[in-house]
């Protein structure tokens, strides 16, 4: 095919796209999204970051990265398992598995340079020909390429139905491997899996679940420690994930698991192998946020405090587990007339269409952060509600 012709097809292609009314673009902060932010040389009120306690611009973060870019430089030049590993790495692994696991002993920490890195590497290096992967059908698409990567027999089991899962499982009681896959919290739907009841399966089955805490580190849990910390017992077939740039503020993500999966990452994952190693600077602000959570759960509380307030504005019960808010309208038309209504008074709310939620599902995405008033919470969600009702 000539250069002209591969224009011209794509060219096409783009424009299929357009006109399906899924076209997306780029268009640039000038000043940080945080709870107000500039674009476009006007000021917004933001209800769609995933900074739910407001760590991406704390003074202690900043000073951390400051500190560790003058005596480490900008790059960390080369991938972990050439030169690329530093102390610093080392020391947020360390303070990682204290703060999921208390530092149960056997269990490491391994830093990622994305969560969608660390989970294709999870379920590309876990499992594989004879495996089964059971997977939750509204998992994040990270953990479906993950687990198209291994090239394992994936099973997709109805949304958080444990019925559905156990009656899958029973299907399967040959497989070499069996990893039951889920989100902790839901990015598109706000919803927790049923971590109790999915482990038990994993323990009757022989199973491991993957847990992708990715929106529940710093949400759920005693001091944020996340969905994991909640069940019972640390004693448990269980492996996570998480990520240092949603609510720890920073960027990157991480695996804390028994030292034997840890070790096989670090052998086998490519994503981990193949890749420079994470900067000084987003490390030891991850490392400051972890130490900072930590010391105290004060902005936890806070972030609690204003999914209870926003709940009760959007009229849905107080006790709403996390701080994503879906309101599915259904239609792309609706949800971007929606979108575009909030953004006209001054609401940054995004709606997310097809392929990131099935057809029909189309949503307004809201989320409150620990750094909202309350005076911000109740604006918005009248505006919604606005838009929402029903004519008379």
């Amino acid at each position: 095919m000539s250069l002209l012709a591969l224009q011209t097809e794509l060219a096409d292609e783009l424009e299929t796209i357009r006109a399906s009314g899924r076209w997306r673009e780029l268009r640039a902060a000038q000043s940080p999204p945080t709870v107000t932010f500039v674009r476009e040389d006007r000021t917004w009120l933001n209800f769609s970051s995933n900074d739910y306690l407001g760590l991406a611009t704390h003074p202690r973060l900043i000073a951390a990265a400051q500190t560790a870019t003058a005596a480490w430089g900008v790059g960390a030049t080369a991938s972990r398992l050439i030169c690329g590993t530093l102390t610093l790495h080392s020391a947020l692994e360390t303070a990682l598995v204290d703060f999921k696991v208390g530092g149960q002993p056997g269990y490491r920490a391994l830093l990622f340079n994305s969560g969608y890195h660390a989970n294709l590497a999870l379920l590309a290096t876990l499992a594989g020909a004879g495996d089964v992967i059971f997977s939750d059908a509204l998992n994040h698409a990270s953990l479906i390429d993950g687990c198209r990567l291994s090239r394992a027999t994936v099973v997709v089991y109805r949304h958080n139905d444990v019925d559905d899962l156990r009656a899958k499982l029973a299907e399967h009681p040959r497989a070499r491997r069996k990893l039951i896959v889920t989100e902790a919290v839901f990015s598109m739907d706000g919803d927790v899996a049923p971590l109790d009841e999915l482990l038990a399966l994993a323990e009757a089955f022989g199973a491991w679940v993957v847990l992708d805490e990715a929106h529940a580190t710093g949400v759920l849990g005693p001091h944020g420690r996340g969905l994991a910390a909640t069940v019972a017992s640390a004693d448990h077939p269980l492996i996570t994930m998480g990520t240092l740039s949603k609510a720890l503020g920073s960027f990157g993500a991480f695996v804390v698991a028994p030292e034997v999966v840890i070790e096989l990452l670090t052998n086998r994952a490519r994503p981990f192998i193949f890749t420079t190693a994470l900067p000084p600077a987003p490390v030891a602000a991850a490392l400051e946020a972890v130490c900072l959570l930590q010391e105290s759960d004060q902005l936890v509380r806070m972030l609690r405090a204003n999914i209870v307030e926003m709940a009760t504005a959007l009229g849905l019960p107080p006790t709403w587990p996390t701080p994503i808010f879906p309101v599915v309208l259904g239609s792309e038309q609706a949800v971007m007339y929606a979108m575009q209504t909030l953004q006209d008074a001054g609401f940054y709310v995004v709606g997310i269409r097809p392929p990131t939620v099935p057809p029909g599902a189309s949503r307004l995405r809201l989320t409150v952060t620990a750094a909202h008033t309350e005076a911000q919470i109740g604006a918005v969600a009248k505006a919604i509600r606005a838009i929402c009702r029903p004519p008379a």
